[in-house]
């Protein structure tokens, strides 16, 4: 790992504590300081407990930094995922669902370490998941959360309770000496924050972009690695074997038939479209993706940020807005006419927090309202791609741009993302809205795309 000298000083944080809150902003690398913490503390055993979206990005970010390290993500059935809490591998990933699910299996390991990501939901003092959390052991614990008060400042007693019993006092010690309760023991306010900021000083770490921006790069680009539901695999895999049969039928890899190179790539674009919304292909209304958005997006729009989600395809930025209302979503699409007053809004008024856009509506705009950008498929081209990020990454842009690329394990985004990309020229087969250009396209390329799983 390269680190920045703020991050290798919440490394340092972390391993000099032990118990320890890092409570950086979003974006700025908390889930690397604490997987290089646990490198320097050699660390055998580590835990990761996260929401169920981030698992297999946790996997990832292991995989990426460390090749040689062993990860179990444990998912599936009860039977499947038994065998897997007490296995010899590093790293252990699960959500915290499963702590409530598998909590013998868990409970009978000692840890090296245990991270819990997006600590906040563990801050519901209440919650079974968080007393089980309470009961596991290990040599150091480690809390992530850009928002350790989120709502309220009752939130940061139970991450710290967990982290450093009795810094705070139990529960009732806590309310009695920091809130102001009302008649009906509602809390209205509160008291002695300054006592209480001074006894978390010394575990918990927080920087934010602004303190930090010399040293950051202007883009902070990250894949979200997600896993479609099983009725989502059913359809891409029936797809897929369909358009695998067609192809190896006409034995186009002696004939290369434009018309059916073209007539395949069309069906491809079907793939894609399934990786978004199998609503798109009329089978369902399932989409891994948008409900991944509807976890992330509260992590990533906050503050003065905001946000803009990218798709090629018209109907899913549709589904796009009828989904996240909470964010009053402007649209631009290439049959919207009005771009200069959705952008005045966007731009100049708070509750419009998300952008969402199709490729079609992506040229000549200039939005430096948004420093999140989100692509919900990738495009073929890598133009288009820096298209995209143009938008928003540009002169006049005062913060980082966060990147997020959403990635279903398995499927044809990988192989767009993984393998395409790297060639600079994706070009090459491109599909637009008046048909498609195959630029010299071949079986095997086609074959190589649906058969990928990275």
């Amino acid at each position: 790992m390269n680190l920045y000298p703020y991050q290798q000083q919440g490394v340092s944080f972390l391993v000099e504590k032990q118990q320890a809150l890092l409570a950086d902003e979003v974006g700025l690398g908390k889930t690397y300081q604490a997987l290089d913490a646990c490198r320097q503390l050699e660390a055998r055993r580590v835990l990761v407990l996260c929401p169920a979206i981030l698992k297999y990005q946790w996997q990832a970010e292991i995989n990426k930094f460390f090749p040689s390290a062993t990860t179990a993500v444990v998912a599936g059935s009860q039977k499947q995922r038994i065998p897997l809490w007490g296995g010899d591998q590093e790293f252990t990933i699960a959500n915290y669902e499963l702590l409530l699910r598998d909590f013998a299996c868990v409970a009978s390991e000692i840890w090296d370490v245990i991270i819990a990501d997006e600590a906040t939901r563990i801050s519901n003092p209440r919650a079974k998941q968080t007393k089980a959390l309470k009961r596991l052991q290990a040599r150091y614990k480690f809390a992530l959360t850009g928002t350790p008060f989120t709502n309220s400042v009752e939130n940061i007693w139970s991450i710290m309770d967990w982290l450093v019993p009795d810094l705070l006092g139990n529960w009732w010690q806590f309310i009695n000496t920091y809130c102001v309760k009302n008649y009906w023991n509602a809390v209205v306010g509160y008291r002695n924050l300054d006592v209480m900021r001074e006894k978390i000083r010394p575990f918990m770490l927080r920087r934010t972009k602004h303190e930090v921006m010399a040293e950051l790069p202007e883009i902070i680009s990250t894949d979200i690695s997600l896993v479609m539901s099983e009725t989502e695999k059913k359809l891409y895999n029936r797809l897929r074997s369909e358009l695998l049969f067609e192809i190896s039928r006409e034995d186009i890899n002696k004939i290369e038939n434009p018309t059916t190179i073209a007539n395949a790539m069309v069906k491809m674009v079907r793939l894609k479209q399934l990786t978004c919304s199998s609503e798109l292909l009329g089978e369902s209304t399932e989409s891994t993706k948008l409900e991944a958005l509807k976890e992330l997006l509260p992590m990533w729009i906050n503050g003065e940020r905001k946000a803009i989600i990218f798709t090629q395809f018209s109907k899913f930025a549709d589904i796009l807005e009828r989904e996240l209302t909470d964010y009053s979503p402007l649209k631009i699409t290439g049959e919207v006419k009005d771009r200069e007053n959705i952008l005045d809004l966007f731009n100049n008024k708070s509750k419009h927090r998300l952008l969402i856009m199709t490729s079609a509506g992506q040229y000549g705009l200039n939005i430096q309202a948004a420093s999140v950008v989100v692509h919900a498929d990738q495009e073929w081209s890598l133009g288009k791609m820096t298209q995209r990020l143009g938008r928003a990454h540009r002169i006049g842009q005062k913060q980082t741009v966060l990147e997020y690329n959403l990635i279903c394990k398995g499927t044809i985004d990988m192989y767009v993302r993984k393998v395409l990309r790297k060639k600079q020229e994706l070009s090459d087969f491109m599909i637009e809205a008046h048909g498609v250009e195959t630029h010299g396209v071949g079986a095997q390329e086609i074959r190589e795309i649906l058969n990928y799983s990275g």
